[in-house]
């Protein structure tokens, strides 16, 4: 599961620093109480180590005891679940507190609050909350604190986990405030389970927000029925490598008594724009997730793995820590914030996820009436409901915005909002909006002892739909892909703009069942996996469309077919593994093609990609000079996509290189506005002129190097952009479409191994950050190198709270 702050709401506040020396007036705080000695930015300074330690906290029935250990993380040991997750609360507070509240404020629309309406990078805060309130971010979380209630069980540890955090915030001197309240001049809020919600919600926007039904209807009114199955197939060409192995025979039959039998799509009049596409999801946010049974270890025990691939971010996205009661002991990671471990392993199970990648936003177009009062549905015109918000703006006067709200969902964008044509405006129906209690799966989860638990845990999980691979102390392996998923039979369902007026409610809400989501146990092959890739092949009774990777699953894949006698180490070469398949299956094809200027450059490329090995090594720069080279082959293949003011999608890589290799003149490789028409050969000839250039203009800087872990700069990147906070250069290779797919500001964050070789799980884990969110503290960093070297700290699972304090003592 995932969570992080949107790319773009992130970058709102890039200049804040700069912008406070500047100009220390009006709404800003006063540069003296931030440089205060007593109460200023000094006090977070800190020499601390890792030294081990330990707390108690006083909770709600009695005390829990909190041991850190070497590598900071927290084992907190309580008499009963209250006071457990009272404490984690107040632990999590503890560490990362500003990262909490700014993470809700951001999902709530709320950033105005801190930082007033101000213009970032041609985006202003306001537009950007608006942007969050519009999809339904807080309408959604306020559902699910609703669902929430209604269950005893998770209303009461939302409430014991909020109590937990309002403690430590209460005890909170302003001196000790996190450096980023005395910068942005604002003090901590009441938490309450609504933020716990919003984490939620945020977490499905960043990871399901990518819709494309806009894209697909300009694609298909655009270039006609033919060369958009070309441009979006299915099932990607030729190599189809599902998470359910190809030929899986289903024992069931589809629910789906909606669908039309006709296959037929129609066209649209018009070309939509999407005003606000850079406040989406990040479409290179994926994961990767495998286990092997024991048929396949030296051992004769499983091992499981995963690593979610989303931003690097300071502090890191990930907390990790082990929680333990008479009824609970487990281990792994939580996003902060939030109750429970949301990856990891107890002592019998162990679990990660990747995100499924499907399509759950269904878009529709609006007919008002005369008197834009109402909106046709059927025959009929039903009124507006109106969802009413308030923004209060540091520094300036309130904002309200009426949000039109139909029966499937919000018109975001209409003349208020980034749209001026009416018959352009769009209502959107979200599966997140749904009521949900995805906080039951981790609670039941934690617990689990067998698959049948796990199942049972996974049958409340909605949104975002995620790969839940499973591997336990008994030799049992599955993975099953889990959500809210809609009831889709044919792939034109749902991925089109089409008329409100012919919505069909009940089909739109109608959902596979549970029982039918695609799942394996014990598969004859030995392993399971995901990377995002289509889940299954055409043999399923429903449509899986979505957004799916083709290249790290058949990486993946291969090495766990040929794999035996692996160990937990193994695993972990497997997850730094940098092989460029894209490359590998493209670049004979692509060389074969260039001819050389015989310039110094062009030269030195061509030497450097005709010897690569295809892997993609931060100390190499064959990598640096193909992945430019590819850049602008798409630039150049689909310069009809990317100059116009209607709103396209770039193919996926996969298909791009399959049309370069096996339909070398499709009709998109003609450049447009060329007397010529252009085949592949020639766009490939001239992305390596314009690889050339980019080269020879970026060399002119004697400080640039070409080393691809330079080049690609991958950075984590405090919250708050401000450059003296984030770690830049690390030397890591891999990129996306990699296994290892650490880009410029995204990758594996958080890596983990469980090997259950003992009969009991010993886990191997690293994320790119550290435990704490102080920036002053070395604490906030430590991981980052040894997580570029792919190294791993064993973590500690203790089976009592004596086994904690005696293992530190010795420290």
């Amino acid at each position: 599961m995932i969570k992080k702050v949107s790319g773009i709401l992130i970058a709102i506040i890039v200049a804040i620093g700069i912008f406070f020396l500047n100009k220390p007036m009006g709404e800003l705080p006063a540069l003296g109480q931030f440089f205060s000695p007593t109460h200023g930015f000094w006090q977070n300074a800190s020499t601390d180590n890792n030294k081990t330690s330990s707390i108690v906290i006083k909770c709600i029935n009695g005390d829990a005891t909190v041991v850190y250990d070497e590598y900071n993380i927290p084992h907190i040991f309580a008499d009963n679940e209250d006071d457990l997750v009272y404490a984690q609360g107040y632990v999590e507070a503890k560490d990362r507190l500003w990262q909490m509240e700014f993470q809700t404020h951001a999902a709530a629309g709320r950033l105005t609050e801190i930082l007033g309406n101000r213009i970032i990078s041609g985006h202003s805060v306001l537009d950007a909350d608006r942007f969050s309130r519009r999809i339904g971010i807080l309408r959604a979380a306020h559902n699910s604190v609703k669902e929430m209630e209604k269950d005893p069980i998770s209303k009461k540890i939302m409430e014991s986990f909020s109590a937990g955090v309002n403690a430590y915030i209460k005890q909170l001197k302003k001196a000790d405030y996190p450096i980023e309240y005395k910068l942005l001049g604002y003090q901590p809020e009441e938490w309450s389970p609504l933020k716990c919600a919003l984490l939620m919600k945020y977490m499905a926007k960043d990871l399901t927000y990518y819709d494309t039904d806009i894209e697909n209807t300009n694609a298909l009114r655009a270039f006609g029925e033919e060369v958009y199955k070309k441009m979006y197939p299915d099932f990607p060409p030729p190599a189809l490598d599902p998470i359910i192995p190809v030929n899986t025979k289903w024992n069931f039959t589809s629910v789906d008594t909606f669908s039309s039998k006709n296959t037929a799509t129609t066209k649209t009049a018009l070309l939509y724009s999407n005003p606000q596409k850079a406040l989406y999801a990040n479409k290179f946010y994926g994961s990767n997730n495998w286990c092997i049974n024991g048929n396949k270890t030296k051992s004769g025990k499983p091992i499981l793995c995963g690593d979610p691939h989303l931003a690097l971010n300071l502090p890191s996205i990930w907390y990790a820590i082990q929680l333990h009661c008479p009824t609970i002991n487990v281990e792994g990671v939580t996003i902060p914030g939030a109750p429970g471990i949301v990856i990891g392993h107890n002592d019998s199970i162990a679990w990660s996820v990747t995100n499924s990648e499907r399509d759950v936003i269904n878009n529709f177009a609006v007919e008002y009436s005369a008197d834009k009062k109402s909106y046709k549905l059927g025959n009929a015109f039903v009124p507006f409901e109106y969802d009413v918000q308030v923004f209060k703006i540091k520094g300036s006067k309130d904002v309200v915005d009426s949000i039109r709200m139909t029966k499937v969902g919000s018109i975001v964008y209409d003349e208020n909002y980034g749209e001026t044509n009416d018959k352009k405006h769009i209502a959107t129906y979200w599966r997140a909006e749904e009521p949900s209690n995805e906080l039951m799966t981790f609670y039941y989860l934690n617990k689990a002892k067998n698959h049948q638990d796990y199942l049972a845990a996974l049958d409340y999980f909605s949104c975002p739909g995620q790969n839940f691979i499973y591997a336990d102390a008994q030799n049992n392996i599955a993975i099953k892909q889990q959500g809210n998923f809609m009831l889709r039979t044919q792939f034109t369902d749902g991925i089109f703009v089409t008329p409100l007026a012919n919505v069909d409610i009940t089909k739109l809400k109608a959902r596979i069942p549970n029982a039918q989501n695609p799942h394996i146990l014990n598969p004859e092959r030995n392993f399971c996996s995901s990377a995002n890739q289509n889940p299954v092949d055409n043999n399923y009774p429903y449509s899986t469309s979505g957004h799916y990777e083709n290249y790290r699953n058949r990486v993946i894949n291969s090495v766990l077919t040929s794999t035996v006698q692996s160990s937990w180490k193994d695993m972990a070469a497997l997850q730094s593994n940098n092989l460029s398949l894209l490359a590998k299956e493209t670049l004979p094809t692509l060389l074969a093609t260039i001819i050389s200027n015989n310039s110094e450059t062009s030269n030195q490329i061509l030497r450097a990609l005709k010897s690569w090995n295809y892997e993609a090594n931060m100390n190499l720069t064959a990598p640096s000079y193909f992945y430019k080279l590819w850049s602008y082959i798409e630039e150049t293949t689909y310069d009809e996509l990317l100059k116009t003011k209607s709103s396209f999608r770039l193919p996926e890589n996969y298909t791009t290189a399959n049309l370069i290799l096996h339909e070398p003149d499709f009709v998109l490789f003609d450049i447009k506005n060329t007397a010529n028409i252009e085949k592949a050969q020639d766009v490939v000839q001239l992305a390596f002129q314009k690889t050339v250039a980019f080269f020879e203009d970026y060399t002119k800087n004697k400080d640039k190097n070409l080393q691809w872990s330079h080049y690609k700069n991958t950075t984590v990147t405090h919250l708050a952009r401000i450059p003296a906070f984030s770690v830049s250069d690390i030397p890591i290779g891999g990129y996306n479409n990699i296994v290892n797919a650490t880009s410029e500001g995204a990758g594996p964050s958080w890596r983990m191994i469980v090997d259950f070789a003992q009969g009991k799980p010993t886990c191997y884990g690293i994320y790119p950050g550290g435990q704490s969110g102080n920036i002053g503290s070395i604490k906030s960093t430590n991981y980052i190198d040894k997580w570029s070297k792919g190294e791993y700290n064993t973590l500690h699972f203790f089976a009592n709270k004596e086994e904690a304090l005696k293992i530190i003592n010795k420290q």
